[in-house]
């Protein structure tokens, strides 16, 4: 079902990765968010006031939240498809975590109103009508939602699209709300407990829960998330496939929101290459990595002396040592600098975030096992911090 409505509704389905076709998807699941949360919101508020009962009315106010994030959520996604300008020249494709973040507080605001009217109502408890009309219009409603929830979370990892995936899940949680308010209404008319004001709580819990996760979801990417495995991945196949590549390392990549990726890396390669021919590898790497992912990268060249015995040898010794230090992932660009009575030994160490501050303890052990092999040597050790 997805698929289809995939292919009737959204033009160019296949290529997802375009920013152009992602926010067609996005302003599908929109579209059908405002749809089906507008009238689940009329119909729930109506019928809860009708028969006195704060956890339906409570469903419907997060029916329309729900119905208003879908339409910040189309808000958002119009913005950052707008192509960059002088004042921002990394494009506006953030905006989509800003809007996930005003969706979020429109739901904590929400969840804190009905709060305080579902806890009014377990102080002062008002008697509310049983209705079998009710119970089989609140199942309808949870078959209707739950089958738009599914489509919304289904389409966002389609697209890897946080505020969707959020959008849907939130959906899903008005689900499960809506089974426990039908389940209380149960319990009332077949045992005489009358759960309606604590069933609008944990309903109004379940608010407040959804929308505490959508803050820690969309300020996460803003404050600067590591990118996931597999784009690390797919970006070193695509460098490494060049012959001239020996190896690639300091790939760092700056997300600026869905489809507006930069990226920068090293290439080593041959120090007797010829230069310009290198120069034409790099802007063949950066070309093919803005045509197949969709990244701005710059590269940088290396060169690496591949038959100096010297250097062979370091790179043994750091292959010995380096899996025994904690925080140390990997080392690159060793160099050996010949001096009149000594040599340099130069190369620099990857290590995670949490282990900068022992990079005194790393050089003096890694200086120890090199100087251990001549004594003459002097170990220059430079840090980079791994940022994938």
């Amino acid at each position: 079902m997805k698929e289809f409505l995939w292919r009737k509704f959204v033009k160019d389905y296949e290529n997802y990765k375009d920013p152009e076709v992602r926010g067609r998807y996005t302003k599908l699941t929109g579209t059908l968010g405002i749809i089906v949360n507008s009238v689940l919101c009329v119909i729930k508020i109506i019928l809860g006031f009708a028969i006195n009962s704060i956890a339906i009315v409570a469903d419907g106010f997060h029916d329309m939240a729900d119905s208003l994030a879908a339409c910040i959520t189309l808000a958002a996604s119009h913005i950052s498809r707008m192509p960059a300008d002088k004042k921002h020249p990394y494009g506006h494709a953030r905006a989509e975590y800003l809007g996930g973040l005003l969706v979020s507080a429109i739901i904590l605001i929400v969840g804190y109103q009905l709060m305080r009217s579902s806890i009014s109502k377990c102080l002062h408890p008002e008697p509310t009508t049983f209705s079998w009309l009710i119970v089989a219009f609140m199942v309808f409603a949870i078959l209707f939602k739950g089958s738009q929830a599914l489509f919304t979370i289904a389409t966002g990892k389609h697209i890897n699209s946080i505020p969707v995936i959020a959008a849907g899940t939130d959906n899903r949680n008005d689900v499960l709300t809506s089974i426990i308010i039908v389940c209380g209404m149960l319990i009332h008319h077949f045992i005489g407990f009358d759960l309606d004001g604590y069933m609008g709580c944990l309903v109004s819990i379940f608010i407040l829960v959804s929308g505490i996760q959508l803050i820690l979801k969309t300020i996460s990417p803003l404050l600067g998330e590591p990118p996931d495995q597999e784009m690390i991945d797919e970006m070193r196949e695509i460098i490494l496939k060049q012959p001239e590549v020996l190896n690639t390392h300091g790939i760092v990549i700056y997300n600026y929101g869905p489809g507006r990726t930069f990226a920068s890396f090293h290439a080593e390669v041959d120090s007797r290459s010829n230069i310009m021919d290198v120069h034409t590898v790099i802007d063949r790497i950066e070309r093919e990595l803005k045509e197949k992912m969709n990244i701005d990268a710059a590269g940088h060249m290396d060169p690496i002396v591949v038959d100096d015995p010297i250097r062979i040898r370091i790179e043994e010794i750091l292959n010995d040592t380096i899996p025994h230090i904690d925080g140390v992932q990997g080392f690159h660009d060793v160099r050996i600098i010949p001096r009149k009575d000594h040599q340099h030994i130069v190369f620099d160490i990857v290590v995670e975030p949490e282990a900068m501050g022992a990079r005194d303890e790393i050089e003096q052990k890694l200086t120890e096992v090199i100087t251990a092999e001549n004594d003459s040597y002097q170990v220059i050790v430079n840090f980079d911090q791994s940022y994938v």
